[in-house]
């Protein structure tokens, strides 16, 4: 069974704070390489707070060192556009995946 991470990114040197999250560089890479792991049902949730200060990702996953392995190829994170600071694991207590109709 898989656990549920919470991560966290932060401006990275790369960010360039005069343009918006969706124009920055790398953004279409970054967008393609998202879509993919929600796909694969390997994020459920991600974005940019309101204030672009940080992105959080709600990630499944067996470790931290498997979700920090997992965003090691993100055009944001390989380019400096986003840094992940925190990894943490989350105990969800509603969750929809364990609701039953």
């Amino acid at each position: 069974m898989h656990k549920t991470f919470l991560l966290t990114f932060v401006q990275g040197p790369n960010y360039q704070a005069e343009k918006s999250f969706h124009d920055q560089p790398y953004w279409e890479n970054h967008s393609r390489f998202s879509d993919k792991l929600f796909i694969q049902k390997k994020i459920t949730m991600c974005g940019p707070l309101a204030d672009a200060s940080k992105t959080l990702v709600v990630a499944l996953g067996k470790s931290e060192s498997s979700m920090r392995n997992l965003f090691k190829d993100d055009p944001f994170i390989k380019n400096g556009v986003l840094t992940l600071t925190h990894v943490d694991e989350w105990e969800l207590h509603l969750n929809p995946e364990f609701i039953e109709e």
